[in-house]
């Protein structure tokens, strides 16, 4: 992309002023220092509207903000944030959930799964999400469920797939992901090679910063392969996935690795490269270069069809 908007030039020049990169790829105890300053605890706006039942409820200890449509619909979607388990949804993303249940025409779930700062490591949210899928599906069928994220929580809503295939209690996936700049550790050195030439491109990541958040997000300890590499998911059952990437960033150095092991399991996969875009840019249209992908994304989230 050679003409970038006045807007998105900006953005970019505010970023490497921050800087927002070296703050990301600082030692682990530095970063989450920094995000405990911000911390609020579960900041969940008051929010009303007449179309919809806003209601909060509590899964394995864990808060679960509820959009249901006052005239029934099928289908729901599970939000899940990105921010490396460090951050809570922030209220202007409830919001915007609220923004996408009344136009895809469908329920949505925002759960506030633990984060660092309650002691929580990665195996403790894929259990928390774990319980909500269980509860979902009770309530809907599984082909009408679709999971979502962007960031870490991209990486979180393809990981379940593999959490509910590993956990080995028969539980049906869900009927489509949509996966917007999924993080992942990086495993081979092609791998390894288009990131650090991506690192030129990218004002938030680093290879350096990829492996800082990893630490932080399992303190360090031993976890499953698929938690860490995407590449080694186990995709059984799985029918649908979207993925979509920057075409400047970091984490796109996985994404043919991640496409060919989905592919590998019969997923239909359909992936995006937003030329000269930012990191989760179709689920954070913050400039008009972005509102393309974030087009792409509503149109995937509410179609009530799937391969």
């Amino acid at each position: 992309m050679t003409n970038k908007s006045f807007k998105y030039r900006l953005l970019l020049k505010v970023f490497r002023i921050l800087p927002v990169k070296k703050i990301m790829a600082s030692p682990t105890e530095k970063t989450q220092k920094l995000f405990r300053k911000g911390y609020k605890g579960e900041n969940i706006p008051d929010l009303h509207d007449a179309e919809l039942s806003i209601t909060q409820e509590k899964v394995n200890g864990s808060t679960v903000l509820s959009f249901r449509h006052m005239t029934k619909t099928e289908r729901v979607g599970i939000y899940l944030v990105g921010g490396g388990m460090l951050k809570y949804p922030k209220p202007d993303q409830a919001k915007e959930v609220l923004k996408l249940a009344k136009t895809c025409g469908m329920d949505m779930l925002l759960p506030y799964y633990p984060i660092l700062f309650t002691g929580a490591r990665l195996p403790d949210v894929y259990e928390m999400l774990y319980a909500l899928y269980k509860n979902t599906l009770e309530q809907y069928k599984p082909e009408n469920i679709c999971l979502m994220g962007g960031s870490s929580g991209g990486n979180l809503a393809l990981g379940l797939a593999s959490y509910i295939n590993e956990k080995g209690e028969g539980l049906p996936l869900p009927g489509k992901i949509y996966a917007g700049s999924p993080g992942t550790l990086l495993r081979t050195e092609e791998e390894l090679a288009l990131a650090h030439k991506q690192e030129e491109s990218d004002v938030v990541m680093s290879v350096k910063a990829i492996d800082t958040v990893w630490e932080g997000m399992t303190g360090g300890k031993e976890v499953p392969a698929y938690m860490k590499y995407l590449q080694l998911g186990n995709y059984t059952g799985l029918k649908d996935v979207y993925m979509s990437f920057g075409g400047d960033e970091v984490f796109l150095a996985g994404a043919e690795s991640i496409r060919k092991r989905m592919e590998e399991f019969g997923v239909h996969v359909t992936v995006e490269v937003g030329e000269g875009m930012y990191h989760s840019y179709a689920m954070m249209p913050l400039v008009k270069e972005a509102e393309g992908g974030y087009q792409n994304f509503l149109a995937y989230i509410s179609s009530d069809t799937i391969i």
